[in-house]
């Protein structure tokens, strides 16, 4: 990502995006930050999801919402400049997991819908077999340990 041709403004528009979605404590990481924490988060989604962190899993998910909710904020050049950067992270995303399969009136968002990274599963898991998975992510994913 060239960021050399960003303007004072588009830097203003990133820090007053972290100061809006600063959390409870009033500190939140960087534009750039957030974007790193998303790719860092698809490679291990992509490499085999270590299961003994489950329970994280849809926490660690909180970085791409901080990118969409983040996006409007920004000035057209610095949202030209990450959107195709989130996209190839999407998806890599999309082909290392699988749509989770969900019960009664609540269906799956599209993947041009917000939100859609929560309706998805790791396809391929590094799995504890005394730490169940969730029953929706169905059919079960491939485990490294197989």
């Amino acid at each position: 990502m060239d960021v050399s041709s960003l303007s004072a403004e588009d830097y203003a528009s990133a820090d007053r995006a972290q100061q809006l979605l600063a959390g409870s404590c009033g500190s939140s990481p960087t534009l750039f930050r957030q974007m790193r924490s998303w790719q860092d988060f698809v490679v291990g989604v992509e490499a085999g999801f270590d299961t003994s962190w489950i329970w994280e899993y849809y926490s660690d998910l909180s970085c791409r919402d901080w990118l969409d909710k983040a996006l409007p904020l920004l000035t057209p050049a610095l949202r030209a400049l990450c959107r195709p950067v989130i996209e190839r992270w999407d998806a890599r995303y999309l082909a290392a997991t699988g749509p989770i399969k969900l019960q009664g009136p609540r269906s799956s968002r599209s993947s041009t819908q917000s939100g859609w990274w929560h309706d998805r599963f790791p396809l391929v898991v590094d799995h504890d077999e005394e730490i169940p998975l969730p029953p929706f992510w169905s059919p079960e994913p491939r485990r490294l340990t197989e």
